[in-house]
């Protein structure tokens, strides 16, 4: 490593080792004030910021393109409600994290139908996946599961930063699976033991097949679609949406997707794959502005 590219890799350094400062305090502030407190401060903060970088008009684009009936004052309403539910989530993390399973019934709303298909999924024992998307607050699933004894592993991303990744990391006492070759291992393993894997469905990737997503086509994972027709085991829909602008949510599970098949394996991949897609797309539609627009889902 020459002399420049490790000047580079000093202030890079520097830079993250400051950050997670940042959001080590962040953490503690929005925890030692309270959920209520933190989340209207966020939810300020972050509208006033996201609402002047550049990946607003992205989002502008993304909501135009996909609901092209919307008014203008509309799609500002629900810009702002985004920016609104991100804040809020930010500051609930720390609270979502530490928050006792006894307790949740305080917080989130649990209909008789989403008891009964988690209990038969229990009662199937060949494990599965479930998967959502970045909509009310999507930290809120893996406690909800666990709490009705139905341990899951979280597939996610790893954040660039070291530091903060694992200051995170120990915060969500989860079981977690990075994306990686060595995670597409383990989650074999999960599934093949009758464990459940869930899936954030709805992020922007570089690896995957063009499928349709509101107007247009967008590159979409098929692993998903793969692992479920490999090894015969059910995909399925959950959610946790925002009820008002509170630290209140309803989270629903739905009975599996319905996976058809024939002798052509890519088709049936791209088939169940596009009923992921569509199931993502009416939550979006019925909760457009608890959803995240700034995803370049649509990038070619």
């Amino acid at each position: 490593m020459n002399k420049k590219d490790s000047l580079r890799q000093l202030i890079k350094t520097t830079r993250y080792f400051l950050e997670s400062i940042i959001v080590k305090f962040g953490l503690w502030f929005f925890y030692v004030i309270g959920v209520k407190k933190a989340s209207n401060i966020a939810a300020k903060i972050t509208i006033f910021i996201g609402k002047k970088i550049s990946v607003h008009k992205l989002a502008y684009k993304n909501l135009t393109n996909a609901l092209p009936n919307l008014s203008e004052t509309e799609k500002e309403i629900i810009l702002n409600d985004m920016w609104d539910n991100l804040g809020r989530v930010i500051a609930e993390y720390p609270h979502v994290a530490h928050y006792p399973l006894e307790r949740l019934n305080e917080i989130i709303e649990f209909s008789d139908e989403m008891i009964e298909n988690i209990e038969t999924l229990k009662k199937a024992g060949k494990g599965g996946i479930i998967f959502s998307g970045h909509i009310g607050n999507w930290e809120i699933g893996p406690k909800v599961f666990a709490k009705f004894g139905l341990m899951v592993h979280t597939v996610y991303r790893p954040l660039n930063n070291p530091y903060v990744e694992k200051m995170t990391a120990a915060i969500r006492d989860m079981n977690m699976i990075t994306k990686s070759t060595q995670g597409n291992r383990r989650i074999v393993e999960v599934i093949k033991s009758g464990g459940f894997i869930l899936i954030m469905a709805d992020q922007k990737i570089s690896e995957g097949e063009p499928v349709k997503f509101f107007h247009d086509t967008a590159i979409t994972t098929t692993s998903i679609a793969k692992i479920a027709l490999k090894y015969g085991v059910p995909v399925v829909p959950a959610r946790a949406v925002r009820i008002g602008k509170d630290f209140k949510f309803l989270v629903e599970t739905d009975k599996p997707l319905e996976i058809q098949r024939s002798d052509n394996l890519n088709n049936d991949v791209l088939s169940l794959t596009l009923e992921i897609n569509r199931k993502l797309e009416s939550w979006i539609r019925e909760y457009p502005a608890q959803w995240f627009w700034v995803h370049n889902r649509w990038k070619k």
